[in-house]
């Protein structure tokens, strides 16, 4: 990638390189090839995202089951391409990807679930998936759905896709205890900025990958007349330090996937504010976003 590609186009989210883009670009950036691309379904939760089309490299994000990876190139058992509900680009491997699955009709809403091979508690299990996975629902037997891919879930752990929750925090704190994985987006572990994603994506509310882009791009700015009086917060307001997010909840408590103790936790504010202090690093913006009515 050129300096000057990535100085005009954020290549995270752009599906942009010196020798491909996607055609939509194509009044706006020069490249040697242009491609319509055509979408995929993840087939498989927590499939990895990576800069490069390498399992060595570094995990940048994952991918739930469920979701469109719009495909621009398939090379060596690797897609490039874009993820449809963050627009976060990179590199998956082909085999968790497949092509004309059924549109969905129902998201998970429990913090993961099991796929049955058949509807019953007591028969084996195939995997699981992940809070808002979606998927389609082909029959139902008693308490159970089954879904395209021949899997039995569980109906109480679904909800249809245009199922809202207003309790942004409740959903966030059903993450407590999952393991800090950089690049995570599951209930096997995760990262700081995806743990907001998750917890409002369940509110409807759509947002970025990373904490910089959630920073720049969600809700309202809290207005500060004093960078040290933090006294105008309140429940559900996203906090941002240098590279890093959570979530403020009442009795001056913080919720965030941390690599302090390398979990998501509910820590004491003047805690996590002294400690951020202490490094430099306190608070640079709170945005406060309003869940879905």
């Amino acid at each position: 990638m050129s300096s000057s590609l990535a100085a005009a186009f954020d290549t995270r989210i752009t599906p942009v390189r010196n020798d491909l883009a996607a055609d939509w670009l194509r009044d706006q950036v020069k490249a040697e090839r242009y491609e319509v691309g055509a979408p995929r379904t993840v087939t498989r939760d927590g499939a990895a995202l990576r800069f490069s089309p390498d399992r060595s490299a570094g995990l940048e994000s994952q991918l739930i089951y469920g979701e469109i990876f719009q495909v621009y190139e398939e090379r060596n058992g690797w897609c490039w391409g874009q993820n449809l509900t963050d627009n976060y680009v990179g590199y998956v491997s082909a085999a968790d990807l497949a092509r004309d699955v059924p549109a969905p009709d129902h998201q998970v809403a429990a913090l993961h679930c099991h796929l049955y091979t058949e509807p019953d508690l007591k028969r084996p299990t195939a995997g699981i998936i992940s809070m808002s996975a979606r998927v389609r629902v082909v029959d139902v037997e008693g308490r159970f759905c089954r879904i395209a891919s021949g899997h039995w879930l569980h109906s109480r752990h679904l909800v249809s896709l245009d199922s809202s929750t207003q309790d942004v925090i409740g959903t966030a704190l059903k993450f407590i205890g999952v393991p800090y994985l950089w690049g995570g987006r599951t209930a096997q572990g995760l990262d700081c900025s995806s743990l907001v994603q998750m917890a409002l994506a369940m509110a409807l509310l759509p947002a970025p990958r990373d904490t910089d882009l959630q920073e720049a791009g969600l809700g309202t700015a809290v207005t500060m007349d004093d960078p040290q009086d933090l006294s105008r917060l309140e429940e559900g307001d996203l906090v941002f330090f240098p590279g890093h997010v959570g979530l403020f909840v009442d009795d001056w408590r913080f919720l965030h996937a941390n690599a302090f103790d390398m979990q998501v936790s509910l820590h004491g504010f003047s805690d996590v504010l002294d400690r951020a202090r202490s490094e430099n690093a306190g608070v640079t913006s709170i945005q406060r976003v309003a869940p879905s009515k």
